[in-house]
C-alpha cells in the first residue's frame, strides 16, 4: 500500500498544473458522490422526495466526473480553447452541487442536537425506562486522511417498556419538525410485556469532534 501511494505521489508531481487542477477538480467530484449516498431516507414522504433528488444529484455527479475524464485525456493531446471553456462550465456545475449538498446538510439537526431530541422525546413519554444513551464517535463520509469534508455523527438510544409505548415514542421521534436519519432498530421482547429497543440515527456535519451525550 505504500508503495502504490508513493508511485501515485510520483505520477501526480509529474502532471502539470493544469492537470493538477482538474484531478483535484475529480476527486472533490468523487467525494460528492460518495457524500450523496448517506442521504437517502425513506422514512416519510418528506424524505422520499430528498432521496429523488439527491439521485438525480448522484446522477448529475456521474456525468460531471465522466466529462472530466475525457478533457483530462484531451488536454494531454490537444488543449484548445473549446476545452477550456467545458471545463469552466464544469467548474461551474461542481459548484453547484456542492452548494446543492452544503443546503442539505444545514437542513439537517446538528449533531450536538442529536442526543438532547432522543432525551427529550423520551422524557415527555414517562411511559418508557432510559437504559442508556451514547454519542458515538464521527465517520467521515469520504475516504480523505484529514479532517475536510462530511461527517456522520451518530447517536444510539436504549430503552425498555410496553410495545405501544415503544411505539408511541417512535411516531412521535418521525413526526418531529427536525430532520435526521434513522440507521438501525433492534427491537426485542424481554419478559412480556416488558421489551427493550436499541436505536441509532444520525446526523450530518462538517466537523469531525465527537459529540458528548
Amino acid at each position: 500500500m505504500k508503495e502504490q501511494w508513493l508511485l501515485f505521489c510520483d505520477r501526480f508531481a509529474d502532471l502539470s498544473d493544469r492537470e493538477k487542477w482538474l484531478v483535484s477538480i475529480g476527486g472533490w467530484v468523487g467525494i460528492l458522490l460518495i457524500s450523496l449516498t448517506f442521504m437517502l431516507d425513506p422514512a416519510s414522504e418528506e424524505k422520499g422526495k430528498a432521496q429523488r433528488n439527491l439521485e438525480r444529484e448522484m446522477s448529475a455527479v456521474q456525468m460531471t466526473q465522466a466529462d472530466i475524464d475525457v478533457l483530462i485525456a484531451k488536454l494531454k493531446r490537444d488543449p484548445d480553447a473549446e476545452i477550456d471553456q467545458k471545463l469552466t462550465e464544469l467548474t461551474v456545475q461542481n459548484q453547484q452541487l456542492s452548494e446543492e449538498l452544503s443546503e442539505v446538510v444545514d437542513s439537517l439537526i446538528a449533531p450536538s442536537q442529536m442526543a438532547q431530541l432522543l432525551e427529550t422525546v423520551l422524557g415527555s413519554s414517562g411511559k418508557l425506562k432510559l437504559e442508556s444513551l451514547q454519542s458515538l464517535p464521527a465517520e467521515s463520509i469520504t475516504k480523505t486522511s484529514d479532517s475536510s469534508g462530511y461527517f456522520l455523527h451518530p447517536v444510539r438510544i436504549t430503552i425498555s417498556g410496553r410495545y405501544f409505548d415503544i411505539k408511541d415514542y417512535l411516531a412521535t421521534l418521525e413526526d418531529m419538525p427536525v430532520k435526521y436519519f434513522w440507521r438501525s432498530f433492534d427491537y426485542k421482547v424481554q419478559e412480556y410485556p416488558k421489551a427493550e429497543l436499541v436505536l441509532e440515527v444520525y446526523t450530518l456535519g462538517t466537523r469531525q469532534e465527537f459529540i458528548s451525550g
